[in-house]
């Protein structure tokens, strides 16, 4: 009993990611660097503004036209897609300066609003390409360099007002000027973009749903977040960079997967929160270093996690569903936490925690269904001998030992069993199957490891059609 526990357990958190920096593709860095420096480009002016209207802060009121430039790209056809972005980004160049150095406060908001509408447009079209372009690694690291933004912001940005000062006019030319660069070096490779599925089958809507129960947290954290006093700013912010190196270390090193990360994100969120209870200066940088490093996972792997179900849909409508609830999140969400948020007149740590246990509680329920519609298919881009008919019946014998000898081996170890049983080399393993030769290799040495074997020649002895494990081919 112990020890099935134990196997299911680790199956839990097997990776079936391709995760390895050689599937870095070089010529595709346009793609890679869109939707980070969307992020990057509207956060800039986030805090830029002091004015209140209808009771609603500069930064609370810039989430609608945000929303609103989601919304549009849940209506936009792909072909159209990138032509949008590339009209938006250049209307955003001509607003910048404007929100800069118009003198009027209200002027001010009003293109700083205008600013974020376009933004929405292009964070919502790059989104696009991140989705439908990119492979698992690289949309991994494009969120680490959204998060490594973010570190930097509340350990140096916020520490010093004159950097702040900088950043919000100097440096958000320069990031616009790179981001018109970026864009118009995008292209859309027809052969990575296709979405001709209706995404019915996908785990999509699942993730979405954990989407909006992230956000949900993070609003209910930001309410003790942005209260005067309530978090250390800097112990965040190393928060913050501590979950690119511990997200690097469990996806990319130890070869976890995303739920591994997302129950970590859970777990380090309630830590904080529960922390941050106790009024003291070491609960205090305590708490904000766990919620920190929590923030930083969650945000890292919910994009990442829903970007790549998009992308094993090959649906448009799940690319625009997610579009409208990310819309949904920002004009509606957003609206109910700020007016709730009034009727207290300080950070109620208490509220805070009992309502994102109870979300916690939610998700941590739901693990079981996560796995199941996520993780027990192949996480990954490549292709899969399932799909190729003259491999079929070998993937099938393999299949059968597996059971039979309880050797718990992942699908990707199935495939590597097939194929070095034809004969095939690791080259050629990692070209008809579209992975790195790393990750091949990867996979061979688990594999080697869970037969008790340590060669290609103790492989063919042991497992042979004339061994008797494998029937002969008729």
């Amino acid at each position: 009993m112990i020890n099935k526990l134990k196997v299911t357990a680790l199956r839990l958190f097997q990776t079936r990611d391709e995760l390895t920096f050689r599937n870095i593709r070089g010529s595709l860095w346009p793609v890679f660097l869109i939707f980070p420096l969307s992020v990057i480009m509207g956060d800039l002016r986030y805090f830029d503004l002091g004015i209140t209207m209808a009771g609603f802060e500069s930064y609370e009121l810039m989430l609608y036209p945000l929303g609103l430039g989601w919304l549009v790209l849940a209506f936009t056809p792909k072909n159209h897609v990138l032509p949008l972005l590339r009209a938006a980004a250049m209307i955003c160049a001509v607003l910048l300066p404007l929100q800069i150095f118009t003198p009027s406060p209200i002027g001010q908001l009003a293109f700083f609003m205008g600013f974020q509408f376009l933004n929405g447009i292009c964070a919502a079209a790059a989104f696009y390409l991140f989705c439908f372009v990119l492979n698992n690694v690289e949309r991994l690291f494009g969120m680490i360099i959204i998060q490594f933004y973010y570190g930097f912001y509340y350990t140096i940005w916020r520490a010093f007002p004159a950097v702040q000062e900088l950043g919000i006019t100097w440096v958000a030319a320069v990031v616009m000027v790179a981001y018109i660069v970026v864009v118009f070096a995008c292209r859309m490779p027809r052969e990575e973009t296709s979405t001709c599925s209706d995404g019915k089958e996908s785990g999509v809507p699942f993730v979405i749903g954990l989407a909006v129960v992230y956000y949900m947290i993070m609003c209910m954290i930001n309410y003790i977040e942005w209260m005067e006093e309530s978090v250390s700013s800097l112990a965040f912010g190393i928060g913050s960079f501590a979950s690119i190196a511990l997200i690097i270390f469990i996806q990319v090193l130890s070869n976890r997967n995303a739920l591994y990360i997302w129950l970590l994100f859970l777990a380090l969120s309630l830590l904080g929160l529960g922390i941050l209870i106790y009024d003291s200066h070491k609960t205090m940088l305590l708490g904000s270093f766990a919620y920190g490093l929590g923030d930083g996972l969650g945000y890292i792997i919910i994009y990442y996690i829903c970007a790549g179900t998009i992308k094993q849909s090959k649906s448009l409508k799940m690319f625009r569903l997610f579009c409208f609830i990310m819309f949904a999140s920002y004009f509606i969400i957003s609206g109910i936490f700020s007016q709730a948020f009034t009727n207290y007149a300080g950070p109620n740590h208490f509220l805070a925690f009992g309502v994102v246990l109870v979300l916690c509680s939610v998700c941590f329920i739901l693990v079981p269904l996560m796995q199941k519609k996520l993780f027990e298919v192949n996480w990954t881009d490549g292709q899969h001998l399932r799909d190729m008919a003259e491999y079929s019946d070998s993937l099938s014998e393999i299949k059968k030992i597996d059971k039979k000898n309880e050797l718990n081996l992942t699908d990707r170890e199935q495939e590597m069993f097939t194929l070095l049983l034809s004969d095939t080399s690791p080259k050629e393993i990692a070209y008809n199957l579209m992975i790195s030769y790393n990750t091949v290799n990867f996979h061979i040495k688990n594999l080697y490891r869970k037969l008790g074997i340590q060669s290609r020649t103790e492989l063919f002895s042991k497992f042979s059609p004339t061994s008797g494990q494998i029937p002969p081919s008729p």
